[in-house]
Formats: structure tokens, C-alpha cells, sequence
């Protein structure tokens, strides 16, 4: 007898433990068990089942509520994007093998908002693969300035980087982005954008975020370039610096 099973996934976002720099930052940033009540029959999963359930997670919530998510996205402020990452919250249905198992009927997840939306980013970006494919590398500028830097709750010295790597490297992210989580692709893809790490970090600063929150700055970051390019005036402001300080 074929049995059509149903799973809920009750999202339960948290704030991140602290900023991408903070020395406690969590290796995972997301963490995906079985309900209390439901831990009978329950099995671990493995860090790259839990980053993996995670994405399909975010995934099934931008396919349900993709103007929602976009609005997230793109908020002019975080009051704004944190509400509508409230609206995203509650429980989604879901079917299917590759987001359940014959022991574990729903599982929760809490994420960081700044992974979540790194992981909206992938999504939409999997859907745009012309735009995003268009894009050509822009000159290293000195100064990165962004309206987005205020929304997205991270260390700013962070989307400053990725913005950075989303304008010199689109592809190396994209790369990124296309990859299974904690494989050996998404290993590969992340030395192929050592360099680039190296350019864009702020001088002076010293790196410490979780692989998964690093992949989630660089897809949002490639996400705003799309959508939320910076104004040319900027551009050229920071052109002008470039040119004096030569």
C-alpha cells in the first residue's frame, strides 16, 4: 500500500548568536531535530543532512511565499524585512521523500534570519539563471557602500566583502551557490574565492563565520547586485578615491 505522507515544517527563526565575527560563532548555524514529543524513533542527522534539510526548508517557504520572501529581500529597512520574515513563519506544507523519512513526520528547524536569507537568495537566483549569468566582474573599488548593509543583520565588515566578491567575482559565487552543502564542490568553490576573500576583507580584519554563513552573505550579496545594484554615483565616488589615492 502506497501511503502519501504529509510533512509540516514548523520554522522557528532565531536571532544569530552574534555578529560573523564574534569568536562563538557556531560551526552550523542551523540545527534540525525532531519535535520533543516526537523524539520516539527519532534519528540524528549529520551535519550535512541538517545544512541540506535546512535549504530544501527554505527552499519549499520561497516556493509558497516567494513574494514574501522577495519582500524580505529587499526591504528599505530591517524593521521591514524582519516583518516580513515574521509573515514567512508558521507551518508549511511539504511533500515528498527528500524532506522526510518513515520515522520523523516533522522536524524543526531554527535558523539564523541571516542564513534564511542567504538560503531565499539561493533560491531566487536558481530561478534567474539568465540574469545572473549576464553578469560581468566590475572593478575592485575602495569603498563599498550599500543601503542593504543595514538590513541584513550582519557584521557590516561581512556584506561589504560580499558585495565586493558579487562585483568582482559573480561567477565564483554563483559557483558557490550551485553546489551541495558541506561537499566536496562547495569545498572546491570556496578556495576557488580565497582570493577574492582576500581582496575584499576589510584591512585589519581577522574572518571568523561558519562556512554556512559566509555561502549565505555571498548569495544574498549576489541577490542585491541583481536587484539592488548600487547607484552610479556611488560608483564613481569611490572611482574618484581609487583614482586620488593612486
Amino acid at each position: 500500500m502506497t501511503v502519501l505522507r504529509t510533512v509540516l515544517f514548523a520554522l522557528a527563526m532565531v536571532s544569530a548568536a552574534g555578529p560573523a565575527f564574534a569568536q562563538d560563532q557556531p560551526e552550523t548555524g542551523t540545527r534540525l531535530a525532531a519535535p520533543k514529543s516526537r523524539n520516539v524513533g527519532s534519528v540524528a542527522l549529520t551535519a550535512k543532512d541538517q545544512a541540506v534539510g535546512a535549504r530544501r526548508m527554505a527552499e519549499c517557504m520561497y516556493n509558497r511565499k516567494g513574494t514574501v520572501a522577495r519582500q524580505a529581500l529587499l526591504a528599505p529597512t530591517a524593521a521591514a524585512a524582519n516583518a516580513a520574515l515574521d509573515r514567512m513563519m508558521g507551518e508549511v506544507t511539504c511533500f515528498g521523500d527528500d524532506v522526510s523519512n518513515d520515522l520523523v513526520g516533522m522536524r524543526t528547524a531554527r535558523i539564523p534570519r541571516d542564513i534564511l536569507r542567504g538560503m531565499l537568495a539561493e533560491t531566487a537566483l536558481g530561478r534567474e539563471d539568465d540574469n545572473v549569468g549576464a553578469l560581468q566582474p566590475l572593478a575592485l573599488q575602495q569603498v563599498y557602500q550599500r543601503n542593504w548593509f543595514a538590513v541584513t543583520g550582519r557584521h557590516v565588515s561581512v556584506d561589504e566583502m560580499g558585495a565586493c566578491i558579487a562585483d568582482t567575482n559573480p561567477a565564483g559565487i554563483l559557483t558557490l551557490v550551485r553546489t551541495v552543502p558541506t561537499s566536496p564542490e562547495e569545498s572546491a568553490a570556496f578556495s576557488a574565492l580565497g582570493g577574492n576573500l582576500g581582496k575584499c576583507l576589510r584591512a585589519g580584519t581577522k574572518l571568523q563565520a561558519s562556512r554556512q554563513s559566509l555561502r549565505a552573505a555571498l548569495a544574498d550579496a549576489l541577490y542585491q547586485r541583481v536587484h539592488a545594484p548600487a547607484p552610479a554615483r556611488t560608483a564613481a565616488t569611490a572611482t574618484a578615491v581609487e583614482a586620488a589615492k593612486n
